[in-house]
Parts: structure tokens; C-alpha cells; sequence
């Protein structure tokens, strides 16, 4: 089973398992790149409560011995291990992660790795159960929250996060709970005395928002939006934009962006079927607003986006990720606009949920103005014809 980011699988359920294994890959051509796997082991809350619940290369079993790490495990780079068996009773799941080693001195992250992936397997038998292919769209992050192996009515399933943070290995051990110490940050004890590194830590959180409801998340080096919906019908995103010079415009499947010049954001391509569009914003800090809204183009509009699921999730790939899904049935908006971003604050980025739909039968889009509001119906007329479609 090939799995994508988001979803959530079996990975015991009707199967007999006596162990499950975690083997991750990647490819990368600088050499001097050293990745390694940890696992932590967390509570109901996601807290690791005791250092002997860190597996990484210094600590490579867990107490009780239900969770071993190896790096000598062909033909995977690195591999954990779980004996769901062995697992403590205060145990509810355990987060697999990639970091790269002593990022600060090389300049490193998973900008410079491609093709990372997992695969889930009995490695009795070594029959291959689930893979999954992460890390696309990230740049400046130096460790990646790969996903949660977590146990629900008995048995143990799979969540693929994928949600890069920036601050290695210590942001990790810090984020989980755990107090950074010298085993992890230096495999091998050096002589000289260096001062602390101060790594501020991250909330991990996940949100659904309420109708008209708005939170602030860390800011972050990239954002990563989706656009995601449950029916055949053929949606597209709009990403609205105001830039700190006051430029305004708008990303969608005719311009899909750039990621080296204004406005560092970039669409992934127009989804012809149902499913799911990407947006990376790659320079949140060049962007003062930014604006999600979906377009029907099809059936003249008629169809209740929320019949559809349609929801925006945020991600700042820090593992903060916002829901912004639709709470009012309206059957005859070709427009609606569903999620809000503010970036001017210095210390915080503000998503809002919106909601707001066109008028009936109206096919001007949304217009996102230079102070950051947005009016309905005032912008352009959008037509996909054949061409678009082509």
C-alpha cells in the first residue's frame, strides 16, 4: 500500500505480527550529509516522559527493549523496530523522525536529500505492508517528524505527518519534552566546553477550526497549503497574495508561481479530478496576506462545497497544521474563500477561518486588497475552456 501524507492505515489489524519494522531511505549527493533515525516513545499527551524512551544512534534500545534502532539493516539506510508485545501500558504511540547531524556547521537540510521514503514490513517474513514517499517541499528543515505508530482498539496503525522542523535533533528532544544533553547532540564527547544552544521550542498541534475562528502558529521558514476535497468534481485553488511592497495578485493553475522571485509561492499543477492542490509559499517573510479560495468549474457552479468535504490545511511544516473546513451549505457559489493568512505580526503567523461565498450564478472571483481584506465577487471573471483543460 502506497500511502501520501495525511492518511491514516492498519498495520496489524487481521495480520499476525510479532514485530512491525520501520526502514527508511533517501539519496543525497553530498557526501559529508549525515542522517540519522530516533523514535520516542510518548504518553496519551505526546510527551516522552524518561530519557530511556529516546532511541537514537547513542540509545539504540527503549526499555524493556521494545523499540530497537539499527543502522545495519540492508537494504534499508536505518531501521526501527517494534514489538508491540513489549510496548509499556503508558505507551500510545511512537514518532519515528529523520535528522540531519550537525546541521549548524555545514549548512545543511533536507533541501540538499531527495527520494526519502519508509517502508513498513514483517520482518519475519519481510512481506512489505505500506510505503511512504515524504519530504517534498522542504528547504531550510533539519529534521522531519516521519509519523506516528500508534495503537487504537488493540491494534497498531500508521500516521503519515511528514512535517519538517527546523533545529535538528535538540529541537526534537526539546518539542517531545526530554531536555537536550550532550548524547545527543555529539555522538563522541569532545574535550572543549561549548555554551548551550538555546532552541526554542515547538508545540506540535493539529486544529480543526471553528467557524470564524483564528489561531496563531510559529512562524516558519515555509508554509505548505492544500486544497483537498472528496468528490469528482474538478476544483481548483487560488492562492491571493499581498507582498511586503504592496504588490497584489494571485497564484493558480494559469500562473503557478516561482520559487526564486516574488511571490515565492508556487502551485503544484491543476488537479483535473478529485483529490487534492498543492501550494508551497516558500518566503512567508516576503508576504504581508495571503488568501486560499477554491473555484467550481463545473455544473455552473451548482453543488454544495460542503457536500464536497473541501477544506484548506496549513502546515508550517514545524508540525503545526490547520484545518479550515466549510460549516454552511451553499449550492450555487462558483466561489468560495476559506482560509486567511496574516504574516505581519513579529512574533506570529495568524490563520483565519473565513467562509465567505459569491453571490449566485457570479463567476468574478475574490479580490484580496493591499490591508489584508477581502471582498467577494470583485475581482475578475475566471473560465476554464478547453485549453485549460488540455
Amino acid at each position: 500500500m502506497n500511502i501520501t501524507k495525511g492518511q491514516k492505515v492498519d498495520i496489524t489489524k487481521g495480520r499476525q505480527l510479532s514485530s512491525i519494522a520501520i526502514g527508511l531511505n533517501w539519496t543525497t549527493a553530498q557526501a559529508n550529509l549525515d542522517i540519522n533515525a530516533s523514535a520516542f516513545l510518548l504518553n496519551s499527551a505526546g510527551v516522552c516522559t524518561q530519557d530511556e524512551d529516546m532511541i537514537f544512534y547513542n540509545q539504540q534500545s527503549s526499555r524493556q527493549h521494545a523499540v530497537t534502532h539499527s543502522d545495519q539493516s540492508p537494504p534499508d539506510r536505518e531501521m526501527i523496530q517494534i514489538t508491540p508485545s513489549l510496548v509499556p501500558s503508558n505507551i500510545s504511540k511512537i514518532a519515528i523522525t529523520l535528522t540531519i547531524h550537525e546541521e549548524g556547521d555545514h549548512h545543511q537540510s533536507f533541501q540538499h536529500v531527495q527520494q526519502v521514503n519508509c517502508r513498513i514490513y514483517d520482518p519475519v517474513t519481510n512481506e512489505e505492508l505500506i510505503t511512504f514517499a515524504f519530504g517534498e517541499g522542504l528547504s531550510s528543515e533539519t529534521a522531519i517528524v516521519v509519523g506516528e505508530v500508534y495503537v487504537h482498539n488493540g491494534e497498531w496503525k500508521f500516521n503519515a505527518i511528514s512535517s519538517g522542523f527546523n533545529g535538528g535533533l535538540s529541537a526534537l528532544v526539546q518539542n517531545f519534552g526530554l531536555s537536550v544533553d550532550d548524547d545527543v547532540s555529539t555522538p563522541d564527547p569532545i574535550p572543549e566546553v561549548t555554551p548551550p544552544v538555546t532552541v526554542a521550542p515547538v508545540s506540535l498541534m493539529k486544529i480543526e477550526l471553528k467557524k470564524k475562528e483564528s489561531i496563531n502558529i510559529q512562524k516558519s521558514p515555509t508554509i505548505t497549503a492544500t486544497l483537498e476535497w472528496e468528490t469528482k468534481k474538478d476544483l481548483d485553488l487560488y492562492c491571493f497574495y499581498v507582498t511586503q511592497a504592496n504588490q497584489v495578485g494571485k497564484v493558480y493553475y494559469r500562473n503557478l508561481g516561482s520559487t526564486h522571485e516574488t511571490p515565492y509561492i508556487t502551485l503544484d499543477g491543476d488537479a483535473l479530478t478529485h483529490g487534492k492542490e498543492t501550494i508551497q509559499i516558500h518566503r512567508p517573510d516576503a508576504l504581508k496576506y495571503v488568501l486560499f479560495a477554491a473555484y467550481s468549474a463545473v455544473s455552473n457552479g451548482t453543488g454544495s462545497f460542503k457536500s464536497m468535504k473541501v477544506r484548506a490545511v496549513v502546515d508550517n511544516n514545524q508540525g503545526q497544521v490547520i484545518t479550515s473546513p466549510l460549516h454552511e451549505k451553499n449550492n450555487y457559489a462558483y466561489w468560495v474563500a476559506i482560509a486567511h493568512i496574516d504574516f505581519t505580526a513579529n512574533d506570529a503567523t495568524s490563520i483565519s477561518h473565513v467562509e465567505q461565498y459569491s453571490g449566485r450564478g457570479v463567476e468574478a472571483s475574490p479580490w484580496l486588497y493591499e490591508d489584508g481584506t477581502f471582498k467577494m465577487d470583485a475581482g475578475p471573471e475566471e473560465f476554464k475552456d478547453n485549453e485549460d483543460y488540455k
